[in-house]
């Protein structure tokens, strides 16, 4: 979200340094609903409540829609029921399925009740589909055609048909007689028509697009992503036109499912509430585990560093190439992970072309590692230590950057072959794996060429 311009919150200080109300309700009525809502947002929750209760009416539903979840819990809880019974009712039904779905049971069904018979059958259709279904995201208002009418009567119907919200004359569709859905047509098409006394079924375009109900609602992001379409209807297994589903609503899944990927990849468990809004024994539970999964990896890679504490002791600068040579690693697989994972997120790669990332991250991992092994070469030799260890460093880091490519690539679609997260795991099986493997690489290659091509340089430093 973009940061909002400060003349616009100097604008409303100034509105409430006058301590002028007039002038205040003035301001929130003439600006957007999403610069009103990014403002309530960040005040204490009184001043809040103070504010939002000088808001139009007509809008209090709209500002309140713009609300993170934490603050519209908090207007629930202030506000009276007088003033929260209208905004309930006028909330959109998919973004008042969010919110019902997100609350505590009892308060979903106290609020439930406060719903008008009308809205309250919306709100437990939506609320009876699966979660995390496309049917929780859509909203089942729409305007339906049969493709018999003229395109003059639709015209005429948009004209004068009043109890149409403006929004819904964007997204035309049209059904049989049966309900099912036969094609849409836009507002573009219906205005340039001629002659205008054709059938709607002569200019709409047939069915091709669309959501079915039971799919998940990463099934609508792929979509919208892949078609670049500002809407999809949404139908069931028989084709029945049942509702909608717009970009703005799926906007706010990829956010949520790009939130999810960052927290796991950081190696721990993703948070349901904001930072500020999760208690702080969640926060614990969540990155404990992981940290402990890696505290008992480290002891391996301790382990294999006590196996060649005697290559340390006579060779000490083993320890001042260890740390980068092995950052080297972990630096470059995590670099393709976080390629692969977004890839397999996407869906611009699946399981099958593990073979031809395998041969390109080699490729990119021998190229990576002659850059690296040279910036390693010339540091050992600023440092004034012998050619030989510039060698060890050198071919260290070839073979250490190409395993990490490798196993950074190759991790995810492993899990995801065993249809498993691949963000959750990844990350910190990578740090781990890279590490034990950077160490033992390191050590043997030390050992290696030292004792073969220069016996004499052990006891040297």
């Amino acid at each position: 979200m973009s940061e909002l311009p400060s003349e616009i919150r100097l604008e409303l200080k100034s509105q409430l340094d006058s301590r002028s109300i007039k002038a205040v309700k003035v301001w929130l009525r003439d600006h957007d609903v999403a610069d009103i809502g990014e403002i309530l947002a960040t005040l204490p929750v009184d001043e809040c409540l103070r504010l939002f209760r000088l808001i139009p009416r007509s809008r209090r539903a709209e500002v309140f829609t713009y609300l993170p979840f934490e603050r519209q819990e908090a207007l629930l809880e202030g506000l009276p029921e007088i003033a929260l019974t209208p905004i309930i009712n006028d909330m959109p039904p998919d973004d008042r399925t969010r919110l019902l779905e997100a609350l505590p049971f009892e308060i979903r069904q106290k609020l439930l009740l406060r719903l008008s018979p009308e809205e309250r059958k919306i709100a437990w259709q939506l609320l009876s589909y699966p979660e995390g279904s496309v049917g929780r995201l859509m909203t089942p208002e729409f305007v339906t055609l049969s493709a018999l009418m003229k395109v003059s009567e639709v015209l005429e119907m948009m004209r004068w048909d009043r109890s149409i919200p403006d929004d819904q004359l964007n997204y035309l569709f049209v059904t049989d007689r049966d309900g099912k859905y036969i094609g849409d047509v836009g507002l573009v098409t219906l205005v340039t028509a001629d002659p205008p006394s054709k059938c709607i079924g002569e200019v709409m375009s047939p069915a091709k697009l669309m959501l079915n109900v039971n799919d998940e609602q990463s099934a609508a992001v792929d979509s919208f992503r892949k078609y670049d379409r500002s809407y999809f209807p949404v139908v069931d297994d028989d084709s029945n036109l049942l509702g909608i589903v717009t970009a703005d609503d799926v906007f706010d899944v990829a956010e949520e499912e790009a939130t999810v990927v960052v927290q796991q990849f950081g190696g721990q468990q993703s948070l349901e509430d904001s930072y500020f809004q999760t208690p702080l024994i969640t926060l614990f539970r969540k990155r404990a585990g992981w940290l402990a999964m890696l505290f008992l990896g480290g002891t391996i890679t301790a382990g294999v560093l006590r196996h060649y504490e005697a290559y340390t002791v006579s060779m000490a600068w083993l320890v001042f190439f260890l740390p980068l040579v092995v950052a080297s690693g972990g630096n470059t697989g995590s670099q393709a992970a976080s390629l692969v994972i977004r890839g397999l997120s996407v869906r611009e790669m699946e399981t099958r072309d593990w073979s031809k990332v395998l041969f390109r991250e080699i490729a990119v991992g021998l190229g990576l590692g002659l850059v690296l092994g040279s910036l390693g070469y010339a540091r050992a030799v600023l440092w004034d230590l012998d050619p030989v260890v510039g060698v060890v460093v050198a071919l260290s880091l070839v073979c250490v950057v190409s395993v990490g490519a490798i196993v950074g690539s190759m991790l995810p679609f492993f899990f995801k072959s065993l249809n498993l997260d691949p963000a959750v795991i990844s990350s910190p099986l990578l740090a781990q794996t890279v590490d034990i493997v950077g160490a033992l690489i390191f050590y043997n290659v030390a050992y290696a060429i030292i004792s073969n091509w220069s016996a004499s340089f052990f006891g040297g430093s």
